[in-house]
């Protein structure tokens, strides 16, 4: 039986419950305050409800937190999934209901709220490789490639694309084949969406050819991975751009109608981030929580039990290279957290990127 309590957005609102655990206690802490009333003033059984606020999949997280709870008997968690604009927008409105712990796969925007002054630092936490932690207040938890995931049967008699420029090449060589039959995230819905394409953007001009490729083809936008890999699946795309390799790995493995692939001339990583806001009421659970994340535990239920790949990518500690194949031997380049993801949340330049953008992908100008 899942302890988790989870999240429902209704009009914007996150839907609330009781576990089955607090239930329990509740109803054991009753019949002691019963048989011990007038000789008792307090009660030993109050548990710490830990708020958690995500861009993270609950299926994705439900085991790490079912085992973080396990040891944990004091603690219940109340779990609220968001996607990653929605997040940012708001841990910046606050509120009396104010997360312990916000978690997200938009680097940028969660450097930027750290960046505002809103988190504080946390403490006995491990040693982290450089470039996926950033001030002793944000911590990257997982490793995770950027993919490419396409529909097998449409390139049974065709080549895969070794690189970004090989693929712009395809698209525009036979435009009409991949006519709306090309898949990536709309970047003015999606902040981790607009992350990746900035960092694209930042490694040389195939992308803006990329994108005016994907334009010819009318390329389709999305909000999510999941949408994208869904609509590969059922062969409404040929192929889907710049989707989160940890979730499209696991369907892929499940259903062998898909494919992934990481390009040759280069593979972004990501790595999904922790924080624990000021406003945050649960301090030492919070803690608790990140450092469990952090943990040889927590990496090793990443490993085993979640599609999420965890930070210690690649070390093993059998000296076995655990990565998935379609990881391994590809040239990956980490984006590295810091003040130099906010260059591109300056509001011109965003404005600017995304005008840029939306022009490209919207294809050719009828005549």
């Amino acid at each position: 039986m899942r302890y988790l309590r989870r999240a429902h957005l209704l009009d914007g609102q996150a839907g609330r419950r009781f576990t089955l655990r607090q239930f329990r206690r509740l109803f054991r802490t009753t019949l002691i305050l019963i048989a011990l009333a007038g000789s008792c003033e307090g009660s030993a059984w109050a548990a710490t409800t830990l708020r958690i606020w995500s861009a993270t999949d609950t299926a994705a997280m439900t085991d790490l937190i079912d085992r973080f709870e396990a040891t944990h008997s004091t603690i219940d968690i109340d779990y609220r999934e968001f996607n990653t604009a929605e997040l940012h927008a708001a841990v910046l409105d606050g509120g009396d209901d104010a997360p312990d712990v916000v978690i997200s796969s938009a680097m940028d925007l969660q450097v930027d709220l750290v960046n505002r002054g809103l988190a504080i630092a946390a403490r006995d936490m491990p040693e982290l490789p450089q470039w996926s932690t950033w001030r002793g207040e944000l911590f990257g938890f997982t490793a995770e490639p950027v993919a490419v995931v396409y529909n097998k049967r449409t390139f049974e008699d065709r080549p895969l694309p070794r690189t970004r420029s090989e693929l712009a090449s395809m698209i525009r060589d036979d435009a009409a084949f991949f006519a709306r039959r090309i898949g990536t995230y709309d970047i003015r819905q999606s902040g981790v969406g607009y992350l990746l394409a900035t960092q694209d953007a930042q490694r040389g001009y195939q992308f803006s050819r990329l994108v005016e490729s994907f334009g010819r083809a009318f390329a389709r936008t999305f909000c999510c991975t999941s949408d994208m890999i869904d609509a590969v699946a059922e062969d409404e795309l040929s192929l889907a751009y710049n989707v989160i390799g940890s979730y499209a790995y696991e369907r892929v493995a499940a259903d062998p109608r898909l494919g992934i692939l990481l390009f040759d001339d280069y593979a972004l990583i990501f790595s999904r981030s922790a924080f624990i806001p000021k406003s945050a009421s649960n301090r030492e659970a919070a803690e608790a929580f990140i450092r469990y994340l952090l943990s040889p535990n927590g990496q090793a239920t990443m490993r085993s039990a979640s599609p999420l790949l965890p930070l210690d990518l690649p070390e093993n500690p059998d000296g076995k290279d655990w990565r998935p194949e379609f990881v391994r031997n590809k040239p990956l380049v980490p984006i590295r957290m810091g003040l130099g993801l906010l260059t591109w949340l300056d509001a011109l330049k965003r404005q600017s990127f995304i005008s840029e953008w939306a022009k490209s992908i919207a294809g050719p100008t009828p005549p």
